[in-house]
């Protein structure tokens, strides 16, 4: 039987590229985490456990997400579980966690703070948030089912499920009272500009969670005008956007919002990432 240390190195040899997506499915199969993995190299991996490794990492070189076979993700410190029907979390995002827990800990601190998370998907934006607020409640809203089935699994799962609640429906018109904060990670791949989606993502990722639009950036214009509509407004509004939407967002954003109130926030990499809306 082939050791740890083999099976790894003739994946690579099978022509496996996502070197760190073949760790993750062993280490979740042998139920070690990489330390353990590198650690206890030495040791013989069985028939039955080296034949559910190649099916899965044929599945991974297909395009599969690594998460996607193991059911969970980590973000934000945190893991969650993760399905077909729910895109898989993405270390940018956690730039909106920063970005409220900074916005709650200068200007809301010591008070209940209500937070929508529009598009919550997994629930991972808003459960980290949760998980790292105590005084923060969350709504999160979400048009796809099978997408709240997953969140209000991680809400249990993190023990959160009292202080969240989750709506079906489209982008904010299910909130009825204000929340001090909205944040958003809404499909924004165009159909026809910004297409910038791997062919694995597209192919095993929902669509409904991935395209905004010609141009990626329709939810995000639908949203800011039911803002408007609103009898209230959020002390504060942040939402991701794409590589090279920088000009069309900035754009977006003026149409609906006074040029003094916004601003693009760039990812540790340097490309604008985050959108943040102040409200008097």
């Amino acid at each position: 039987m082939p050791t740890i240390a083999q099976i790894l190195a003739e994946a690579k040899v099978r022509g496996l590229r996502d070197v760190l997506a073949g760790e993750l499915w062993l280490g979740h199969l042998l139920n070690m985490n990489k330390t353990a993995l590198f650690s206890r190299s030495e040791e013989e991996v069985s028939a039955d456990m080296e034949l559910r490794f190649w099916q899965g990492i044929e599945q991974i070189m297909e395009g599969k997400p690594v998460g996607q076979l193991i059911g969970t993700r980590e973000f934000y410190g945190l893991d969650f579980f993760v399905d077909e029907n729910v895109l898989i979390p993405r270390p940018e995002s956690e730039m909106l966690v920063d970005l409220a827990r900074n916005f709650i800990q200068k200007n809301l601190a010591e008070r209940e703070v209500r937070v929508a998370d529009i598009g919550t998907g997994s629930g991972c934006i808003l459960l980290a948030l949760l998980k790292n607020c105590a005084e923060v409640k969350g709504i999160g809203v979400e048009v796809s089912e099978g997408a709240l089935v997953v969140a209000r699994k991680n809400a249990e799962k993190l023990q959160l499920s009292e202080r969240v609640s989750f709506l079906q429906g489209n982008l904010l018109e299910p909130l009825e009272e204000r929340c001090e904060i909205i944040l958003a990670n809404l499909p924004y791949i165009g159909r026809e500009r910004f297409n910038f989606v791997a062919e694995n993502v597209a192919k095993f990722e929902p669509e409904v969670a991935l395209f905004g639009g010609a141009d990626g950036l329709d939810l995000y214009r639908e949203m800011f005008g039911q803002l408007k509509a609103k009898a209230w407004k959020p002390r504060l509004l942040a939402g991701e956007f794409g590589f090279g939407q920088e000009e069309t967002m900035r754009g977006v954003l003026a149409e609906n919002f006074s040029v003094d109130s916004f601003e693009i926030i760039p990812d540790l990499a340097g490309i604008p990432r985050v959108f943040v809306v102040n409200f008097a």
